[in-house]
């Protein structure tokens, strides 16, 4: 059963500028997603397409940063593949688990100076 679908589009462009900002970066991304982004020629692709499924991840447990969601709660990382998946924690985690999510789908793309991302949640059965 979906408890949740949520989807967010930004600019790349956008995210390039805000990502000068070392506050910025510590304020949105975690240590890993840091990492991750800056391990590749990319980055700033990588950098707005996990923007995007965090915004996407609010959106589909219905919370955000004025119901104590920050940023840094919702964590984008990648399988050895490539594939994306998140890791929650703090209130993030615990708005998952009171929805009963137990499946996390999660899709990004890059086009155009674009970044999209798709998060569907989902229980088991």
């Amino acid at each position: 059963m979906i408890i949740g679908i949520g989807v967010d589009l930004v600019s790349i462009e956008k995210i390039a500028e805000s990502i000068k900002s070392e506050a910025f970066r510590r304020k949105v991304f975690t240590s890993a997603e840091i990492e991750s982004c800056e391990s590749i020629a990319n980055a700033t692709e990588r950098y707005a397409g996990k923007f995007a499924a965090k915004e996407a991840f609010m959106k589909a447990i219905g919370k955000g940063i004025r119901q104590e969601v920050w940023f840094t709660q919702i964590e984008v990382l990648n399988h050895g593949t490539g594939a994306p998946y998140i890791q929650v924690s703090g209130e993030a985690e615990k708005t998952s688990l009171l929805l009963g999510v137990e499946k996390m789908h999660i899709s990004i793309s890059h086009a155009e100076g674009m970044a999209v991302a798709m998060i569907v949640l989902s229980t088991n059965s």
